[in-house]
């Protein structure tokens, strides 16, 4: 191994890559301006307003549709890049493919309603 070969170690990169992120992040804390501290300072921003947060009941129903509809279309598009072109059985992936869009077309129009 020669000196080229060892600068492009990923270790070594990754080393050079931390040290001149912390040289990078330490050049910007001394020269950026220091502002008063206030106990309001880490609390979220809105605008100068004191905002009451409502109440908000959590619904996760919409959610796990939602990712429910994502894993269906990653699945189908898992089926459809490994469909075996040269075979003479083409019938079962089209049959996979429209179970799933009629999966898909369940999931969008139910309103989480039973």
């Amino acid at each position: 191994m020669n000196d080229t070969e060892f600068w492009f170690l990923p270790p070594i990169l990754i080393i050079i890559s931390m040290l001149l992120g912390g040289l990078l992040l330490w050049i910007g804390n001394t020269i950026s301006a220091k502002g008063e501290y206030s106990r309001a300072k880490h609390l979220h921003y809105s605008c100068g307003e004191d905002i009451d947060a409502p109440h908000v009941e959590v619904n996760y129903h919409a959610f796990f549709r939602l990712a429910l509809l994502f894993s269906i279309l990653h699945i189908v598009a898992l089926v459809i890049s490994t469909i075996d072109l040269n075979t003479d059985n083409k019938l079962i992936p089209v049959l996979y493919l429209l179970g799933a869009g009629v999966s898909m077309i369940i999931l969008m129009e139910r309103d989480g309603k039973k």
